[in-house]
């Protein structure tokens, strides 16, 4: 028998508007147990997509720090924080992502995130040492990999 709404009414179309994908990626969420403590960089001009990555990072027991630009991440690094993955953006204030090729020598796994998915754009951020290329938006389906690799799994 199909689940009936409050009113006792069938279930409309929007009522399922993403056809399960959302109930799939919360069970991502609680898929992952981290055994190790795991901390990440997140270098970001927008604010809003900065605070949202850290969220999700957090959720998954991940520390997380977070600068608006890489002269920032370059000095953080450059005065000994350790990080485990770097989450970098190729647009940023001051020095854009692609001059932060400083961070080739960081131990860590670098992860580039942009808007622009072309291979000319992939190609940019593999020079400069980026491990993992993704097109925006950073989601438990690209995360939770990583994040399974760099605790061990």
């Amino acid at each position: 028998m199909a689940p009936t709404s409050a009113s006792g009414d069938q279930p409309s179309d929007k009522d399922n508007w993403d056809n399960g994908r959302l109930a799939s990626k919360q069970q991502l969420l609680t898929e992952i147990v981290l055994r190790n403590k795991l901390t990440t960089l997140v270098f970001d001009g927008d604010t809003r997509c900065r605070v949202l990555e850290q969220v999700l990072l957090r959720s998954y027991g991940v520390q997380t720090q977070g600068v608006d630009n890489s002269r920032d991440a370059i000095a953080l690094i450059a005065f000994g924080a350790k990080f485990n993955l770097i989450i970098i953006k190729k647009i940023l204030p001051i020095m854009n992502g692609l001059e932060a090729d400083s961070l080739n020598g960081s131990d860590c796994k670098i992860l580039g995130v942009t808007a622009c998915s072309g291979e000319n754009e992939r190609q940019a951020f593999l020079a400069i040492g980026v491990d993992v290329f993704i097109e925006k938006p950073l989601d438990p389906e690209h995360l939770v990999p990583i994040l399974r690799e760099l605790d061990g799994e």
